[in-house]
């Protein structure tokens, strides 16, 4: 049991019962500039309840198995779209989103943007053990022949580590290529920029800009159990406190931020002529 030295307001020292170390807690309350409520709600400006504790409150277990996204359990009814779903016409842009696994689940999203919303409309949720089969099942979409890029995980554009039927080095993307998806570009993977578009997107509980069909369960099963990942107390110590989310039975979520990150737009790209492409648009 650690041998208790001094305790005051903010400061307490104790001595390690097994190495004599003298450890000290410094709280912020030691320094009485710091005890009025007025300084607390500045301090706090900005920062979740969990985050405050961690960071100020020396509670290092605050965000570990911290949910994610809590707004999947308070804002459930408005995110998730129940069928009857709306139909789009021949003309409604559809982008993807693509984490690649074998062993685990390789996840295919398909998002539209409607009336100013992102909506996750279509799921294909198994692990990739047959390029040449999953290739078909992307082709079967019902909205592929619409979809201006697919987002996914760079190395699988960018890293060459398979070899194709003349024994050359080349991507999964090339792979793919060869049976018949050519839509694939590197997403980005900056996780903490996808989280914040995430607050932003659900910020307003009664109009939330993000959604999901009710027939993509693997995505919402995702989203509503992602928790932060903890850190060892010498990374605490050491280290930036890293708000990542645990990198388990993610690969919905990595999907929809590699397109996310890649900012899908549904405006149109106005040509050298303004004129002639409002009378082509007519």
């Amino acid at each position: 049991m650690p041998e208790l030295l001094h305790e005051s307001t903010g400061l307490k020292i104790v001595k390690n019962d097994t190495n004599k170390f003298a450890v000290v807690t410094l709280h912020y309350l030691a320094d009485p500039a710091k005890r009025s409520d007025t300084w607390k709600a500045e301090a706090r400006a900005g920062m979740t309840p969990a985050r405050w504790a961690k960071e100020y409150e020396i509670d290092y277990t605050a965000l570990y198995g911290q949910r994610v996204f809590p707004e999947m359990a308070t804002m459930r009814d408005k995110i998730v779209i129940p069928e009857p779903y709306p139909d789009y016409g021949p003309l409604q842009p559809f982008w993807g989103g693509f984490d690649f696994g074998q062993r685990n689940p390789s996840a295919f999203l398909t998002f539209t943007i409607d009336e100013g919303v992102l909506v996750l409309v279509h799921e294909i949720y198994e692990p990739c053990r047959n390029i040449e089969y999953f290739a078909q099942q992307i082709l079967s979409s019902p909205y592929y022949g619409q979809m201006k890029y697919i987002a996914c995980d760079p190395t699988i554009v960018q890293v060459k580590t398979r070899t194709n039927r003349l024994g050359q080095f080349v991507t999964l993307a090339d792979l793919f290529a060869e049976h018949g998806v050519r839509k694939l570009v590197a997403g980005n993977v900056n996780e903490t920029t996808w989280v914040e578009m995430m607050r932003r997107h659900w910020s307003n509980p009664d109009d939330p800009t993000f959604r999901i069909r009710s027939c993509c369960p693997n995505t919402i099963n995702e989203f509503e159990n992602a928790v932060y990942a903890g850190q060892s107390d010498k990374e605490i110590l050491t280290e930036t406190y890293r708000e990542n989310i645990e990198d388990v039975r993610n690969h919905a979520l990595d999907a929809t931020k590699y397109l996310m990150n890649s900012r899908p737009s549904n405006r149109p790209r106005m040509g050298k002529d303004p004129m002639m492409y409002r009378r082509w648009l007519k």
